[in-house]
């Protein structure tokens, strides 16, 4: 009786009989499986794994960049959600008195937000209603990961004091482990302080984020109507200034709150690498197809034998499927150990601040994916080649007694198609991985304004409440000079430090992961006092553009004589002067934030790059550390030896001066440059190796020896040329979604096209010529005597 059971031991038998075809069918689908489940493995842990929040479904991101007057406009007058929060990401909270002074990751959150993720503390409790109003906000809630790094897991942790800014805050409860927000690097949460007595502050402050929960039978586009109508009336509402409706209405959207945590540009990044090793897969099937009908010449004879036995075509099929199906099983398995490597290899290569990394792991709905997978490859790779060898020429292959004949026009059609086939999917990869190596380059090669080399960079950052006012207002004149003193003492040491050449201090370093700007009034330029120009602004000391190597092009630099009693001046960039002040001199122009007085500006200097070698210029102004003090600074400086010197000799003068500073962010700005490039190269290099595998010889034609039987250069060429040809077209279509990737490159760049196809037509000739030119050296007579 035939049963599968007896198909899939003739399947084994058979596969054992040719070591050589099973061993290189085994490993390309291998690679092909295993590339795919390494990618969807990051794809699955980054986009599609559900938020670990209950229904998260329901939650949604609502509206950003807003002040917390209009958060709680949103959340106590809308009719679609039942739930609203404010959150405020990137929050440096600096850590004393237990220990080492350290930085710790934080985030702000109003009372309620906890409850509308649906989370509870593992430990203690999450904040109570109120505690983010002032006076009753002095709590924090731990991360697992930081109960148990810093404090040992020890369960006494609750009720506690830590030293937390310079405020005494007392820890209310610990959170579940693996539970984060709105990032996994986020260790503490802070209570908002809504303090509505201070309008300026309370409608003035910016960048918190609201999560909302819908209300059942809600929708997305109803929320988004909802809160528009509430934006429009509180827009017209502030007291503090009246923004024009294109700046306030920009960030409102009513979107999935996962959209929110993994933005634009790695969702577009991972789909299309997604994309990109499923063409690779493809390519691997049809390498697979094109061994079978290889392998299908030599079984010829045994097939007729079958079928003139009595086997019926269906039976042939299911028994040809079955090896393919057990081929890719094995395919599958061995893809596994590729995956599990992959994953790593990928999770080395992704931009550290990557989201959701942490959630990436070859789990349970990655090995159903896998196996669906191989399921999938084996059928697909499988069927055709089985279709069209259940038909064998019995009068033909019983007649000639052969076990191998050579192949029918039929045949060499359906390989050459799937050559064909193969290249033009190869000439999309290749196209992909040509623009995206292209534009790396063009990223490499900009000018970031300023000398990266023997330059290094440490946060400093006094705590808050010890260091500025209380209630974060203004700084008195008293703590001004605290701080003033504080860093002119720290420049003072490090300026005689061995191996540092030049030294100065900045609000922001470029390359930092955040970006420091101000709405002003320019002189000349603004006539709308509701409509300013945002312009990057950078509290620096003298010495910053002497140890950054940021050249003065116009007037002069800021000098030791600008102190607080002097003149406000400020220093321009190059786009500034461009931008609003193009036929005008800069110099003794003015410029000012809405309230306080004018600044004059004393110079111009050369423009720099602030967060990416990608962003198009900002204009930025700088102004003297001095007249615009503030306790949290980043030390730049120039190193004439070993890096780690340098920051070294940074910790030891803060120790010095002031041990309760915790020193954080050590790094070159050569790692600052490496991070800030890592998702376009992680991008390059990928598609780069995809797409040289797919233009290697063995892609070609004659990729196996059998080959050298079925064509001949003349064919080869046809087949190159029709495969070049269409999957030119198929990049033309495909690259479009690339653009997002590209710098300064179109995703339609003619030079990257025309190289990629004069290789790979290069190559399949080349791949042609070899097998045909072996062939003209067989003797006829041990042919014929062969056949």
């Amino acid at each position: 009786m035939e049963t599968p059971l007896q198909d899939l031991r003739y399947a084994l038998r058979q596969l054992a009989r040719s070591p050589g075809f099973t061993t290189v069918a085994v490993l390309t689908l291998a690679l092909g499986i295993g590339a795919n489940t390494a990618i969807f493995s990051v794809v699955y842990g980054v986009l599609l794994k559900p938020l670990p929040y209950d229904d998260p479904r329901s939650l949604v991101s609502v509206w950003g960049a807003r002040s917390l007057a209009e958060f709680v406009g949103v959340r106590d007058r809308n009719h679609t959600l039942q739930g609203v929060a404010a959150y405020l990401d990137r929050v440096g909270v600096s850590l004393s008195g237990t220990g080492e002074p350290a930085r710790l990751a934080g985030a702000l959150a109003s009372a309620d937000l906890f409850r509308v993720l649906g989370v509870s503390a593992a430990v203690g409790r999450t904040f109570a209603a109120g505690e983010d109003q002032p006076g009753n906000n002095a709590v924090v809630l731990l991360s697992d990961g930081l109960w148990r790094a810093r404090f040992g897991a020890d369960p006494s942790i609750i009720g506690r004091t830590l030293d937390l800014d310079g405020i005494p805050r007392t820890v209310i409860g610990v959170m579940p482990r693996g539970f984060w927000f709105p990032r996994r690097e986020t260790e503490l949460w802070l209570p908002v302080r809504m303090d509505r007595s201070n309008p300026g502050e309370f409608w003035g402050s910016g960048g918190y984020y609201m999560a909302g929960r819908l209300r059942p039978g809600m929708t997305r586009a109803q929320a988004r109507a909802d809160v528009r109508a509430l934006a429009e009336r509180l827009r017209i509402e502030n007291p503090v200034w009246r923004p024009s409706e294109r700046y306030y209405f920009n960030g409102l959207d009513v979107i999935p709150l996962d959209q929110r945590i993994v933005e634009g540009g790695t969702r577009r990044l991972l789909l299309v690498l997604l994309g990109a090793v499923g063409m690779v897969l493809v390519i691997a099937c049809a390498n697979v197809a094109n061994l079978l009908i290889a392998r299908g010449a030599a079984r010829e004879r045994e097939l007729s034998l079958r079928a003139a036995l009595g086997a019926g075509r269906s039976r042939l099929v299911r028994q040809l499927v079955t090896e393919c199906v057990l081929l890719s099983a094995v395919g599958g398995l061995s893809g596994l150990a590729v995956a599990f490597g992959g994953v790593r290899a990928l999770l080395g290569l992704l931009p550290a601040d990557t989201p959701r990394l942490g959630d990436v792991s070859v789990n349970g709905a990655v090995l159903a994916f896998t196996a669906v997978l191989a399921l999938g490859v084996g059928l697909v790779f499988g069927l055709v080649p089985a279709l069209r060898l259940s038909r064998p020429d019995l009068v033909g292959s019983l007649g000639e007694g052969t076990s191998r004949g050579g192949s029918g026009p039929r045949k060499r059609r359906l390989a050459g198609a799937l050559v064909a086939a193969e290249i033009a999917l190869g000439v999309v990869l290749a196209v992909g991985a040509g623009l995206l190596l292209k534009s790396f380059a063009r990223i490499l090669a900009v000018d970031p304004g300023f000398r990266i080399e023997h330059l290094v960079t440490a946060r400093i950052s006094p705590p808050k409440a010890r260091w500025s006012d209380p209630g974060f207002t203004a700084p008195s004149a008293a703590m001004e000079e605290r701080q003033r003193v504080f860093y002119r003492q720290l420049l003072d040491r490090l300026s005689g430090s061995p191996g540092i050449s030049s030294v100065a201090i900045t609000s922001q370093a470029p390359f930092e992961k955040t970006n420091e700007y101000g709405a002003m009034w320019v002189d000349g330029y603004t006539t709308n006092p509701n409509e300013l120009e945002t312009m990057n602004g950078r509290k620096v000391t003298p010495g910053f553009f002497r140890a950054m190597g940021i050249p003065v092009v116009r007037g002069r630099a800021l000098s030791d004589a600008d102190q607080a009693d002097a003149p406000r001046v400020a220093l321009i960039d190059e786009t500034a002067a461009q931008r609003y002040w193009k036929g005008r001199d800069p110099i003794s122009g003015r410029i000012r934030y809405p309230w306080p007085g004018w600044l004059t500006i004393v110079g111009v200097v050369g423009t720099t790059k602030n967060n990416d070698l990608t962003d198009q210029p900002q204009p930025t102004f700088y102004v003297p550390f001095a007249q615009y003090p503030q306790a949290q600074m980043t030390v730049v400086a120039r190193t004439a030896a070993d890096p780690a010197t340098a920051l070294g000799a940074i910790r030891a003068a803060v120790r010095d001066v002031a041990p309760e500073i915790p020193v954080s962010d050590e790094r070159t700005m050569t790692e600052r440059l490496g991070e800030s490039v890592a998702q376009p190269r992680f991008a390059a290099s990928l598609l780069v190796a995809f797409g040289t595998r797919e233009v290697a010889v063995r892609m070609a034609l004659g990729a196996q020896s059998r080959d050298v039987l079925w064509t001949v250069i003349r064919e080869g060429a046809v087949l190159a040329a029709g495969g070049v040809l269409a999957g030119l077209g198929l990049a033309l279509a495909l690259t479009r979604s690339l653009r997002g990737l590209l710098y300064e490159v179109s995703p339609t760049d003619p030079t990257t096209f025309a190289l990629v196809a004069i290789v790979l037509v290069g190559a399949a000739l080349l791949a042609s010529y070899l097998p045909a030119r072996r062939a003209t050296k067989v003797d006829p007579m041990v042919a014929l005597r062969y056949e």
